[in-house]
């Protein structure tokens, strides 16, 4: 059993889907309380619902955990094991008068629901067998009628909710009505599962996104009918899209595979998270996982919603793959070039300190891991895209052919093959044709990265190499030279 005095927080998905970054927000919060109270982080996975859970996804909430670096401290609890234990509370709550046998049928409720909207009225269930009495119920007992089992719910009263983050929340007893603990297929509802599982698991903080706090007085109720402590809460504010409605897939994909998959960093998306909801009290905005740590608390965990900003995202990530050493973006570069058809394994073996000098010429350039190996592809390939704008900017409309055979040519003679040799040459050559250096420079610098900006051409030459050069500038010769062709043809037509 674990001490009285010990923090217990658990995070708790329901397998139905990917790991959503609200989910993942509310995972880090647990994570972050449990090891800034030397507490334990605990994984509960919610997969009642046998139509949606799946296996598959299970798997994947692990993944993603691993990935973000939450880990759970225990083995994690199924709740699709444990329906022994939720129906032996029941009897507990039954044997108690805290619950009873409720024979309505779902066709009777809708009807009831509907009439009231029909007059305009709110409607909650009416309690119609809440006192019937003994010889009643044993009687649709006896006939095997279906049934489910409802809490009662005092019909006076205030249920109060001490919250960390909102403050104390009132709600009206006469404002609950007997919600439902066991369905008519003895599957437990949330409020009893959850209460159980908190019970049984010695949960002590209760962190979770505030759409639970309308449930907390009905959860509440159930542990102080079955004489358990109840635990504190905290209800984290909701993350909104930009149009501030409730994040979710109409706003673009917003799962934490999703992120990793575009070359999203764990550690940015961390930080990211950290920042939904919660604040250093300062400017601060970059911190490691070990830094969040230290100075998270839940009194600086705001009531208000927060919205997430893929934008703001995107810069962090940048700031973190700029800051990174090149060494450590080694494994996903990989990856992400392997994705691209441009890695061999004798890269890594013989040309690693190359791969790690692409990395260090690009990663201030680059937001993302995948933009990253963009933008490395053209020095493993010449299978690369030219960008159309920069075609459009740059080279359209321009009689280049000329100068840009001059360029290869004039790159043939360069010795030694370094920053310094290849200025003079080129913007010599951009002399000779009586053009600024930058009219040679930007189709020199297409024809080598496929974009029209890129870190310091000459620098960019010299570590593609002289031959690697030639092959991309003949490339860009024989573009040049259908483009020439093509407005010939369409001259002559004209004529």
């Amino acid at each position: 059993m674990p001490k009285s005095s010990e923090v217990r927080v658990r995070f708790a998905p329901s397998p139905t889907g990917e790991l959503h970054v609200g989910g993942a927000r509310t995972a880090l919060f647990n994570w972050l309380y449990a090891r800034q109270n030397k507490g334990t982080f605990l994984l509960r996975i919610e997969d009642t619902d046998e139509d949606r859970s799946s296996e598959e996804s299970t798997q994947g909430i692990f993944t993603a955990l691993k990935w973000l670096g939450l880990d759970s401290d225990e083995d994690p609890i199924y709740q699709s094991t444990r329906s022994d234990l939720y129906r032996d509370y029941v009897s507990l709550l039954m044997n108690s008068g805290n619950a009873y046998y409720c024979f309505c049928s779902a066709e009777e409720i809708e009807a009831k629901r509907q009439e009231a909207v029909e007059k305009g009225e709110g409607w909650r269930y009416d309690g119609t067998w809440r006192d019937r009495s003994p010889e009643d119920v044993q009687a649709m007992l006896d006939a095997g009628a279906p049934k489910v089992v409802r809490f009662k719910v005092p019909e006076e009263g205030t249920t109060v909710v001490d919250d960390q983050i909102h403050g104390e929340v009132s709600f009206g007893n006469e404002n609950l009505e007997d919600f439902t603990l066991l369905r008519s297929d003895e599957k437990p509802t949330y409020h009893l599962s959850n209460v159980v599982d908190d019970i049984e698991m010695g949960v002590t903080h209760v962190i979770r996104g505030a759409d639970h706090l309308p449930n907390t007085p009905k959860q509440i109720l159930v542990y102080e009918a079955l004489d358990a402590k109840v635990p504190v809460f905290a209800h984290l504010p909701l993350i909104l899209g930009p149009d501030k409605k409730r994040l979710s897939k109409r706003h673009g994909a917003t799962s934490v595979t999703h992120f990793r998959s575009k070359g999203y960093l764990s550690g940015a998306v961390i930080n990211y998270l950290a920042l939904l909801g919660w604040s250093p009290g300062d400017d601060r905005e970059i911190f490691t996982l070990h830094e969040l740590t230290k100075e998270f608390s839940l009194d600086r965990v705001n009531s208000s919603n927060a919205e997430f900003d893929v934008e703001k995202l995107g810069w962090l990530n940048g700031k973190y793959i700029s800051e990174v050493p090149a060494g450590e973006l080694m494994n996903s570069v990989r990856d992400a070039l392997s994705n691209r058809g441009c890695w061999q394994e004798e890269l890594e073996m013989e040309r690693r300190d190359y791969i790690f000098a692409l990395i260090d010429l690009w990663q201030s350039r680059s937001r993302t891991i995948n933009e990253l190996a963009d933008n490395i592809a053209p020095f493993l390939t010449e299978a690369f895209p030219y960008l159309p704008e920069a075609l459009a900017e740059n080279i359209r409309g321009k009689d280049l052919l000329g100068p840009v055979e001059a360029l290869r040519e004039g790159l043939t003679q360069v010795d030694p093959w370094n920053q310094e040799e290849l200025e003079v040459t080129i913007r010599q050559l951009a002399e000779g044709f009586e053009l600024e250096a930058s009219e040679l420079i930007q189709p020199c610098r297409i024809a080598v990265t496929g974009k029209a900006s890129s870190p310091g051409i000459f620098e960019v030459l010299e570590l593609m190499g002289r031959e690697n050069t030639r092959v991309r500038l003949d490339r860009m010769i024989r573009y040049l030279s259908k483009v020439k062709a093509a407005q010939e043809g369409a001259t002559a037509v004209g004529s």
